[in-house]
């Protein structure tokens, strides 16, 4: 019984949180700070109020779920050191200019990805696209403020290291004891918003 519930639910959730997302625009791309907390815990927590950032680490790490822990082992160092690159570039004020799109692109193909069957992913394609992702995770967070930029990068390099490795031990904990298609689910998800946000950022102003 409550598999066939899951099974009916979940092609839902998608297509649910994009028209939800939808419905609140101003919400989707809020960017509130945390108040006085200062450059290192505000970076640290980026990922929870920016929907570009937090959906580029859950679609990564449900892309990684669904992959074997030895390729893990080795993909997500490499997540982890292309977004500490990427962030040591953008505080250094040497990161390049990306179109708006680059994100949403992004989002949207790792959470595509994600959903794949693991025998059409080939393992460099895989590698490489992880690395990308991580690349881009550095560079969404905002630019440190002058003074700042130790705290800023720490911070920055902390939270995507920290809550990304909290997002892929969830969904694997989820895949292996509860629901199997978790990390699909999650990577569907991402997916969604990928789409939503893409078409905001080519459409939005027009």
């Amino acid at each position: 019984m409550t598999q066939s519930i899951r099974r009916f639910l979940a092609p839902t959730v998608p297509v649910f949180t994009a028209g939800s997302l939808s419905l609140c625009p101003t919400v989707v791309f809020a960017h509130d700070a945390f108040g006085e907390l200062g450059p290192f815990y505000s970076s640290l927590l980026h990922p929870l109020i920016d929907p570009m950032q937090a959906a580029l680490l859950i679609g990564t790490m449900a892309f990684l779920a669904g992959r074997t822990l030895a390729f893990t082992r080795i993909a997500f160092p490499a997540f982890v050191l292309m977004s500490c690159l990427s962030a040591l570039a953008m505080a250094s004020d040497t990161a390049p200019l990306l179109p708006a799109v680059a994100g949403p692109f992004a989002v949207l193909f790792v959470g595509l990805a994600a959903t794949m069957p693991r025998a059409v992913r080939p393992r460099l394609a895989a590698f490489a696209l992880v690395a990308a992702c991580g690349a881009l995770a550095g560079v969404i967070p905002d630019e440190p403020g002058a003074g700042n930029g130790f705290q800023w990068y720490a911070g920055t390099v902390s939270g995507i290291a920290g809550l990304g490795l909290l997002a892929w031990f969830a969904l694997e904990a989820i895949s292996r004891h509860l629901f199997p298609v978790a990390p699909k689910v999650a990577g569907s998800w991402v997916a969604a918003v990928g789409v939503l946000v893409t078409a905001f950022s080519l459409w939005g102003g027009a």
